[in-house]
């Protein structure tokens, strides 16, 4: 489902309607899992996602309501995260593997190996939770929004996103920089959906936010290998190279913190002036 803004609805019933979808398409993924057990679940989080960021928009524009159904799906799409990380830490491992050598090759091609489940052991009640969710998101409320409260509203996720940066500067743990992250994929959500109505500001910084989104993934991604290789048990003969991956891939995921925290400087600087300006009327949109 495209994550954009009807033109022939208001923007807060505009919202709604896109919420209940993007869970609706959640549910579908989740449906496809025995043909294609992966995409369909990282699908599905997607959609979840999505469908979080815009909950989060009502929620602070005024729709009290929006806040339980987001803690309710952000319940729902960690019962999905285990699939996804070792999906994604299997495919980095064979990745890294093909870069390596001699014992340092076998603990990689081990990690690989060590699979576990490629989806949720029973995806039909999260499936069937999700429809509810959509079914009951229907027919809820929706805040008056006009496109200047729009632009306000993603001056608050863009605060809210600086916020989380400035703590991930200082304190550089794997916990804060995921929430900064987090904070910056909400963001990113939030932009693209309202580019249709406001394409020289909001259209204007969504990509660069994809493009940072995908970097800091990137960062994620690796450090979430060092943690599968910290917990995986190997043969005593393989310790060394196991210690020597560790401090390789740890220092790879530390230079790749330091590049997404300077590299979201030169994005700040640019959405802090786009949200900054006035927007002309033709860029207002409808209602």
């Amino acid at each position: 489902m495209k994550l954009c803004l009807p033109l022939n609805r208001c923007i807060g019933p505009g919202l709604v309607a896109l919420t209940a979808g993007l869970i609706r398409e959640s549910a579908e993924r989740l449906a496809e899992v025995r043909t294609a057990p992966v995409d369909s679940v990282h699908r599905a989080r997607v959609a979840l996602k999505r469908a979080r960021s815009t909950l989060r928009l009502l929620e602070k524009a005024g729709a009290a309501w929006a806040i339980m159904p987001r803690y309710r799906l952000a319940e729902l799409g960690a019962r999905m995260s285990a699939v996804r990380e070792n999906a994604v830490a299997t495919a980095l491992a064979l990745t890294q593997s093909r870069r390596l050598r001699g014992r340092e090759k076998q603990v990689a091609f081990l990690l690989a190996a060590k699979r576990g489940p490629w989806a949720p052991a029973d995806p039909g009640p999260i499936r069937q939770a999700l429809l509810v969710e959509a079914r009951d998101l229907a027919p809820a409320p929706a805040p008056p929004i006009n496109p200047r409260q729009l632009r306000e509203l993603l001056r608050q996720s863009h605060a809210r996103a600086v916020r989380r940066y400035l703590v991930a500067v200082r304190r550089p743990t794997p916990e804060s920089v995921h929430e900064w992250r987090k904070a910056v994929i909400i963001l990113r959500d939030q932009l693209t959906l309202a580019a249709g109505r406001w394409p020289q500001g909001a259209g204007l910084a969504q990509p660069m936010l994809v493009r940072l989104a995908r970097q800091i993934g990137r960062r994620g991604d690796l450090a979430l290998l060092v943690n599968c290789l910290q917990r995986r048990r190997l043969p005593l003969p393989l310790q060394a190279a196991r210690r020597r991956l560790l401090g390789r891939w740890t220092r790879q995921s530390r230079l790749a913190t330091l590049s997404v925290l300077v590299g979201w400087l030169t994005v700040d600087a640019r959405l802090t002036r786009l949200l900054a300006e006035k927007p002309i009327p033709h860029d207002l949109g409808g209602p």
